[in-house]
């Protein structure tokens, strides 16, 4: 009875992984990249706490130059960013109106006062990484494949494109984007975008940020400035 019970077993969880191979790839033929694109961003758009890893630099005739590489978090209003801004230390706290900027040099929190309540408008995109990704509707989006982000089987979507964002738009040209998308929950793991400078084509913008903890609590306090770090 045994020896029928087993090949049973085996021929059961061979055709149930048989099955869920072809429903996974039924579904993946099924996305349209476009409205994956426009309903990931969307749904981006109203997350209000995530963790993320950002980096930018130029390309100039073959050199590579960072410009900055931090990781930050973002808790409503409140933005927390750590790491480097043009080979310098950084460690900024965005609350309140405040920016607490930590000078390693003093070893001293800087405290400046900000009239508005919006980080964006402080055009430091590294405080809020989707400014650089809020892009105008594209006439196409390519399907280019599908790749894991941190065990998350995406969808990778391309599109060339326009950018909302001023002082992007100001210096930058032929917007080149890519996306990383979890199409089973609609969200953007990851994206890049690479543009040309206005007047200089051979400068070549690039910037690549990695989302993590979506939705996911996240508490930012501000600095006690009144003790050193550690």
């Amino acid at each position: 009875m045994i020896k029928i019970i087993v090949p049973v077993a085996v021929l059961l969880l061979a055709f149930g992984l048989a099955f869920n191979t072809l429903r996974d790839m039924y579904v993946k033929s099924r996305l349209e990249a476009q409205v994956e694109l426009s309903k990931a961003l969307a749904n981006m758009e109203k997350i209000a706490e995530y963790r993320y890893n950002l980096k930018s630099g130029f390309a100039v005739e073959g050199r590579e130059e960072v410009i900055s590489e931090v990781e930050g978090e973002k808790s409503g209003a409140k933005t927390h960013i750590k790491g480097e801004m043009v080979n310098t230390p950084v460690d900024i706290y965005y609350i309140d109106r405040t920016i607490y900027n930590y000078d390693s040099l003093s070893e001293k929190w800087l405290i400046i006062e900000s009239d508005t309540t919006n980080s964006e408008e402080l055009l430091i995109s590294e405080l809020n990484p989707l400014s650089n990704f809020r892009i105008r509707a594209p006439g196409t989006v390519e399907k280019i494949g599908f790749e894991k982000i941190d065990g998350t089987e995406c969808l990778v979507a391309a599109c060339k494109t326009g950018v909302k964002n001023e002082l992007l738009d100001n210096f930058w040209q032929d917007f080149d984007y890519q996306f990383w998308i979890d199409y089973n929950k609609g969200l953007i793991k990851k994206a890049r975008v690479e543009a040309k400078n206005k007047d200089s084509f051979e400068t070549i913008l690039k910037i690549e940020v990695v989302f993590e903890d979506i939705n996911k609590k996240i508490g930012i306090e501000k600095p006690d400035v009144t003790e050193k770090k550690e």
